[in-house]
């Protein structure tokens, strides 16, 4: 090949070069991270509050919770102490909160959707 089509090429390479170096970053962050949950647990919030009311889960656990909003009003889940919140659900709908339990320790965790603690929407989590 001639210098003139090595120097057309250059930039085409350099691209590919950098594309293929942060597919191998997101790749390795993908399996590196510890994200994983190691089981989901499902919260219901229903007229009667939330079902279960009391969650235990393990130091270092991952946890992943499924919030199904059952009522007929909009709830959501916080957990103030460890700063997790769910959206605001309308009735039918779900999300999925995914947190690090790092600290041991009772942590209640209530529905504020008015902004406000609802009366009667209180649980606890337990980290062991």
């Amino acid at each position: 090949m001639t210098r003139q089509r090595y120097r057309q090429l250059r930039y085409p390479l350099v691209a590919l070069a950098l594309i293929l170096g942060l597919l191998a970053i997101h790749q390795y962050r993908l399996y590196a991270s510890p994200v994983a949950a190691q089981r989901v647990q499902t919260v219901t919030i229903s007229n009667a509050g939330f079902l279960p009311d009391k969650l235990s889960v393990n130091k270092g656990e991952t946890v992943s919770l499924m919030i199904v909003n059952s009522d007929i009003r909009p709830h959501n889940l916080v957990i103030r102490e460890l700063n997790v919140a769910s959206a605001d659900l309308k009735p039918n709908q779900s999300a999925t909160l995914q947190f690090l339990a790092e600290q041991e320790g009772q942590y209640t965790f209530i529905s504020n959707t008015p902004g406000y603690p609802e009366t009667g929407y209180q649980g606890t989590l337990i980290v062991n």
